[in-house]
């Protein structure tokens, strides 16, 4: 099936069809740390901190019938992340949510999450691996992958940058992800190292823009 879509900036209304991309996306992972498939308020509470922080950074790929068939997060400013969940109410409400039964998961996850976060915080912080720009979450549905969905994002989220002045980009991508990394060398990403969670390896990789 030929996947037409638009490129533009999402909306508030597009979080529950992005959590559900996310979630189809990286179902291995999502198991892995919630040992079950949490309910759709658990992810959908994620993405709308992530959204919060910075809405111009969220853009999707949006079929011509309104659909999203993929997403990307592309902050340029991290520490407002940390804040707004700190002093926004967002982690009260999840703990109250979390308490109350509405994610679906039990305690165990809730450590797996902090460590990979304090991991994911210890590297981001080491002055060789810098940057003031992330490609924080990326995915296409399984229908529009190979289309060249992915890459679309990917350039809308490097004009994003360009705008907002910055110097270097950073991601990480599991290192058998053979097509992801294709398309992040093809757009100018270099490999530089490693970081390491409850999963396994992660592939740290830059972009120096112009």
């Amino acid at each position: 099936m030929t996947c037409q879509v638009s490129v533009e900036r999402a909306v508030p209304g597009d979080i529950p069809a992005i959590a559900a991309v996310f979630t189809t996306s990286f179902q291995e992972s999502v198991l892995h740390h919630c040992g079950r498939l949490p309910k759709p308020r658990a992810m959908q509470d994620v993405f709308t901190l992530v959204y919060e922080a910075e809405p111009q950074a969220a853009l999707v790929a949006r079929t011509e019938q309104g659909q999203v068939a993929g997403y990307c997060f592309a902050p340029t400013l991290l520490p407002q992340l940390w804040i707004r969940a700190v002093f926004g109410g967002h982690i009260v409400l999840w703990a109250w949510r979390w308490l109350t039964g509405q994610y679906g998961f039990g305690l165990h996850p809730v450590k797996i999450i902090v460590m990979n976060k304090l991991a994911f915080l210890s590297s981001s912080m080491k002055p060789a691996k810098s940057a003031n720009a992330r490609i924080l979450s990326i995915a296409v549905s399984e229908s529009c992958r190979g289309q060249g969905v992915a890459s679309r994002l990917m350039e809308a989220a490097i004009r994003y940058f360009q705008d907002q002045k910055v110097t270097r980009v950073r991601l990480e991508v599991r290192p058998d992800n053979a097509p992801a990394i294709k398309v992040y060398e093809k757009l100018g990403f270099y490999r530089d190292g490693f970081t390491t969670d409850s999963q396994g390896q992660w592939l740290i990789m830059f972009k120096e823009m112009e």
